[in-house]
């Protein structure tokens, strides 16, 4: 008898649960009459005031310094941005896939090209980045919320992926979207919902709307989705973001 829709999101929830650590995990979670949960991450105990500090006094450009600079590693950013994604994950339901395992592996094979070399893999060096569950990453699901989708996982990286990783970018986490992407908010029958962490009786937007939440709780540095009718914009709108959708050739 074929897998039923419901038990096949509900494996899908399992696996992520079992890849977030049990130390990152809140020993509660807030009563649903607490809507605004931004602070919880800095209050929860789960990160150090280093993590606090790393995830919340930089911005992308001022990591990439740091990295560059040799003041910040890759590996001490990534554990505090994984941790962090966690953390809201687990308050927003922002996340579809979760490889903090392969992205620490990452983080410390460019922090010893960087002590081997003395320069950096290139311009991202070290640099966690979320992106979208519509992006191929190999050996991970692109399964867009459906149900049918899920457990076939992509066998090559898409383009974007590889150039990324060629810049020395960690990519740690795909964050959610409404089934199929059609739509503007980010629902479906795989993970759920994508609640605003200002407000959780509000939605987060969509279709990029697990990146506007994760990026609203400080749980990514530099996020990628898609736009075509508002999927970036809408998100950005909805978390108190910025969105970026530069013309063909803006960046190299």
């Amino acid at each position: 008898m074929p897998e039923t829709w419901q038990s096949i999101g509900a494996k899908k929830r399992a696996e992520q649960d079992r890849a977030i650590p049990s130390e990152w995990k809140l020993k509660s979670l807030p009563p649903t009459s607490q809507l605004d949960v931004r602070s919880i991450p800095s209050t929860c105990g789960i990160l150090t005031a280093d993590e606090i500090s790393i995830t919340e006094d930089h911005d992308a450009y001022s990591l990439l310094n740091g990295l560059h600079g040799q003041s910040l590693t890759a590996l001490e950013v990534t554990t505090a941005f994984c941790k962090r994604a966690a953390i809201a994950h687990q308050l927003t339901t922002c996340l579809t896939e979760i490889f903090f395992d392969r992205a620490l592996a990452r983080a410390k094979e460019l922090d010893d090209y960087m002590d081997r070399h003395g320069r950096a893999v290139g311009p991202l060096h070290g640099l966690p980045i979320s992106l979208k569950d519509t992006f191929n990453i190999a050996g991970l699901d692109t399964s867009l919320g459906i149900a049918a989708m899920a457990f076939h996982p992509a066998p090559a990286n898409c383009p974007l992926v590889d150039i990324l990783l060629n810049a020395g970018a960690v990519l740690y986490v795909k964050t959610n979207i409404p089934q199929t992407l059609m739509a503007l908010d980010s629902i479906n029958n795989v993970f759920g919902r994508v609640l605003n962490p200002a407000n959780r009786a509000l939605t987060a937007g969509g279709s990029s709307g697990g990146e506007g939440a994760l990026l609203a709780l400080r749980g990514s540095p530099l996020g990628v989705g898609t736009d075509i009718g508002g999927s970036i914009r809408v998100p950005a709108m909805c978390n108190g973001l910025y969105g970026f959708k530069p013309s063909s050739g803006r960046i190299p």
